[in-house]
């Protein structure tokens, strides 16, 4: 009795045949409230930081501060944009549980999301790295740079760490693995399949966040054991040295929360794809 269901069955399939879309049996394990309350949480502690960048910025002298800022400040925006993005999609669906596939039949909101999963996981994680390596460059060996990073350039960065994420989180709508709905049915992400596509893709995003992960630990060390060896020296530069602690601080704080929120699954992905059987 079944009639084809034309390109848009097939199309809904690729994306919801993984996981049971009809929307039975899919009760809620949590109120919907906790999705909603976490996702205000973390807008009201994001807007709050930005504000608090953002004043700290017009207060600012130290050009190696002011790249630092720079810096922070792409990070809480690429943040706060990641959790309005993905609440605004994920926090209706707790609420009225609509069915994927009738309501996207083109995959075409999944592809989105799972875009913004993508993007905005990927993004800190290079952000962090590249706020360590700058501190890294600016606490060991602080002539050895011609000239500090200006505004623009940091911006320019900034920029760089947006386009990779973004041309990443398009691999798959350009053919290159594929995003399915995952459990609880609320959200999209990349898919853990046998096959040649989804294992690279797997891969692409995994390993520059491992890497990501590991050369912020190591840098953010070196700098921490820096400033310990040298913060009683002299007394003339306390407040450059105060100032350091202070950003050094921010620092080893996004690297731990980074650590707890991504790695595991970071470490899992790149697992799963390598131990995948696949036809290359």
């Amino acid at each position: 009795m079944g009639p084809p269901q034309g390109s848009a069955g097939g199309r809904a399939d690729l994306c919801f045949g993984v996981f049971n879309a009809s929307g039975d049996g899919q009760d809620s394990i949590t109120s919907p409230w906790f999705s909603t309350t976490f996702a205000l949480i973390g807008l009201c502690s994001n807007l709050f930081a930005l504000c608090v960048v953002l004043s700290s910025s017009r207060k600012l002298s130290s050009q190696a501060r002011s790249s630092f800022l720079v810096f922070l400040c792409g990070l809480v925006v690429t943040d706060f944009m990641g959790l309005l993005v993905t609440a605004s999609v994920i926090v209706p669906y707790h609420f009225i549980k609509f069915t994927w596939a009738r309501v996207d039949p083109g995959c075409h909101l999944c592809n989105f999301l799972g875009f913004s999963m993508v993007f905005f996981g990927q993004c800190p994680l290079l952000l962090g790295a590249t706020m360590a390596s700058e501190r890294f460059f600016g606490i060991n060996h602080p002539f050895s740079r011609s000239t500090s990073i200006s505004k623009r350039r940091a911006w320019s960065i900034v920029g760089l760490v947006w386009g990779f994420s973004c041309l990443l989180g398009l691999l798959p709508v350009l053919g290159l693995g594929r995003y399915t709905l995952q459990y609880p049915g609320s959200w999209c992400f990349l898919t853990l399949l046998p096959d040649t596509g989804n294992v690279v893709f797997c891969l692409l995003f995994a390993l520059p966040g491992i890497f990501s992960v590991l050369l912020s630990f190591i840098f953010n060390t070196v700098s921490v054991v820096t400033l310990c060896r040298v913060y009683h020296d002299r007394e003339s530069v306390q407040r450059r040295r105060d100032s350091e602690v202070e950003m050094m601080v921010q620092l080893v704080g996004i690297m731990i929360i980074a650590t707890i929120c991504w790695m595991p699954l970071l470490v899992r992905t790149s697992v799963s794809g390598c131990s995948l059987p696949c036809s290359w």
